[in-house]
């Protein structure tokens, strides 16, 4: 692989990377080789080439970088090993010289593009891209997905959550009815009786008062008084029916074991359950 620097270029001349000393014409931004005429005419025509001023120079692209051995930064690469299928500099033929099989690479590059190698790899490229294309494409669609689910689940979760406070203030609305509905049962009862009471009461100041009026005449405060006692004798029946039905219905409100249950359980309202093996992700 031919460069400037390969060719001791001081200026910004470049040179064809697969013909030897041949000035090149073109710069392909795919392969980031120059061409020389010969090989730009051959070149694949679906590779975006640059020529003229549109060229990069020496100093403004990665040519260098291109052609410097990465374990010896000072050294070009100028060599490829069959045996381990890699480029070297010079240093590393002398460094690793068991096994290898050095060809010189401006002695096997030449119509390089038009070799299976250069095919297969070409071909190797757009599979590993295309499956890289896929792999994104799956990955975005999870992405899509984990999102939906949240928001799906987040919207179950809160519509569990109204049923319940639904559940609730219907229950609250019956209990509240049933204590309502208690107290006034109660009152009402109550009420009665202490009208009852109350009419006892004034029909004994009655009898009272109709004895005080006939003291002066024994004859008819006898009378009175055995009056009085008649009535005295019914108004007590009446009161002790009145005194056993003078209750307070004792009552508490008692939560439900399986409420109490739910409120000590911190998973008590719902749990989130993985699915096994539901996952879609994109295996190389």
């Amino acid at each position: 692989m031919a460069s400037s620097l390969t060719l001791g270029s001081t200026d910004d001349t470049m040179f064809c990377h697969l013909c030897p000393n041949v000035r090149a014409s073109a710069y392909c931004v795919d392969c980031r080789i120059y061409l020389c005429p010969s090989c730009e005419s051959q070149h694949k025509k679906d590779h975006r080439l640059l020529t003229g001023k549109k060229m990069p120079t020496r100093h403004g692209t990665s040519t260098d970088d291109l052609n410097k051995c990465p374990d010896h930064q000072k050294e070009e690469i100028k060599f490829f090993c069959t045996a381990h299928d890699t480029v070297c500099c010079t240093v590393c033929t002398t460094l690793h010289p068991n096994g290898c099989q050095i060809k010189y690479i401006p002695d096997i590059c030449k119509d390089y593009p038009k070799s299976a190698d250069y095919k297969n790899q070409t071909a190797n490229f757009k599979t590993t891209e295309n499956i890289t294309s896929n792999c994104l494409q799956n990955i975005d669609n999870c992405i899509k997905k984990v999102d939906q689910l949240s928001s799906s689940q987040v919207e179950k979760l809160r519509k569990f959550k109204a049923l319940i406070i639904a559940y609730l203030d219907q229950r609250e609305k019956e209990l509240l009815y049933e204590i309502q509905l208690t107290r006034d049962q109660d009152l009402a009862t109550l009420k009665q009786l202490h009208t009852s009471a109350t009419t006892i009461k004034s029909e004994l100041s009655k009898a009272l008062a109709n004895m005080t009026t006939h003291e002066d005449n024994s004859n008819d405060l006898f009378i009175a008084t055995k009056k009085a006692q008649s009535l005295v004798n019914k108004l007590k029946f009446a009161l002790q029916d009145i005194t056993s039905k003078t209750k307070c219905r004792e009552y508490d409100l008692q939560r439900d074991p399986l409420v109490e249950t739910l409120l000590k359980n911190k998973d008590g309202l719902a749990q989130l359950v993985m699915s096994p093996g539901n996952g879609n992700f994109f295996m190389l």
